[in-house]
């Protein structure tokens, strides 16, 4: 009943647009087909947020039609073979699109929502529109996707060195987080995103990453039982990304569209916060005192490499430490001579 009643104030929402819209605005209209990613399917939350995305994109002089996928690499062959002028994916599957905005989900670099707020507010701005378009690729919008979150079967795991021998399940379209896992001493377990969280709840591997969401969802606390536990730190700020042909895009339809996420910030958090606030209590394991620099230095290690490798961008790796010591300047990377 709430997924109908969230539907049809969202279709009133449209409707409100088309009359806004309407008469000579309307034959103006560009139209614009969109690759919607929809991990939890129609008339789901997903839904509802791409639903008013739509009903704004009228006030932009776009008229979207949204075409439904559950396969977020569906969605990427469709956008890159031209079947549709926009979509929406995970930002590592962003990241061949622009490695720029790609490199936001790397392990560490945004500890909170409040860091990841001044992220998003400084990508919305103008003067970095430049780094939003990538050879035909134009990044038109960042969203939140919630924190990535640790689960694992035994809870006296703490830090990430406590990992050392565990097996955890890997994307097997995502070869750079097999090697993260191999680095932080862990034994990696291809896996697919349908399969992943069902070899958790089987005892295949003993740890699995994941948003609050997928608690509940995926039914994780048969994978967490009996002695299991979620750490409480985030390893990694996951985002949905939403990039558009740019040479099909109006004129000025990107930056409209980038500060809209922006500005909504706080409205998409409400779901993903009420999710964490859902999972019980007694699943989560704190990080001890003096365990978090052992995790600081674990994930900065990650991000180095990977920069190295080709696979981060550096610049948006300075700019996310930057904003790390802008709101906490006693970190000690900030002073550090080997700073990202």
């Amino acid at each position: 009943m709430k997924i109908m009643s969230r539907a049809k104030k969202a279709f009133a929402g449209l409707a409100a647009g088309m009359v806004l819209a309407s008469g000579a605005q309307a034959a103006n209209l560009k139209p614009l087909t969109m690759c919607a990613f929809m991990m939890m399917g129609e008339g789901g939350p997903e839904h509802q947020m791409l639903l008013d995305y739509q009903a704004a994109a009228l006030n932009w002089g776009v008229k979207l039609e949204l075409k439904p996928y559950m396969n977020e690499k569906i969605v990427t062959e469709e956008l890159k073979a031209g079947v549709c002028d926009v979509a929406n994916m995970t930002g590592m599957q962003a990241r061949s699109f622009n490695k720029f905005t790609g490199t936001l989900d790397s392990p560490g670099a945004i500890p909170t929502y409040d860091h990841l707020k001044v992220v998003l507010d400084t990508l919305a701005q103008p003067k970095a529109a430049k780094y939003m378009k990538e050879g035909d690729y134009e990044v038109v919008g960042i969203q939140s996707g919630g924190a990535i979150f640790l689960f694992t079967n035994d809870r006296k795991i703490q830090s990430m060195s406590d990992l050392a021998g565990k097996k955890m399940g890997v994307l097997e379209s995502m070869p750079e987080m097999r090697q993260m896992v191999a680095d932080m001493g862990m034994t990696p377990v291809s896996s697919t995103v349908t399969n992943i969280f069902q070899k958790f709840n089987n005892g295949v591997i003993d740890v699995t990453g994941g948003p609050a969401i997928v608690y509940d969802m995926m039914e994780l606390y048969k994978g967490l039982e009996p002695n299991g536990g979620i750490l409480a730190a985030p390893l990694v700020q996951s985002n949905l990304q939403f990039v558009g042909r740019a040479k099909n895009l109006p004129e000025g339809f990107g930056q409209k569209s980038r500060e809209y996420f922006a500005s909504n910030f706080e409205a998409s958090m409400k779901f993903i916060e009420s999710a964490e606030k859902n999972i019980p209590e007694k699943w989560w394991i704190p990080i001890p005192d003096g365990k978090e620099g052992e995790l600081h230095a674990q994930t900065k290690r990650v991000r180095l490499a990977f920069r190295d490798a080709g696979v981060y961008d550096p610049k948006m790796l300075t700019l996310l430490r930057k904003i790390r010591c802008k709101q906490e300047p006693s970190r000690p990377e900030c002073t550090a001579k080997n700073a990202e």
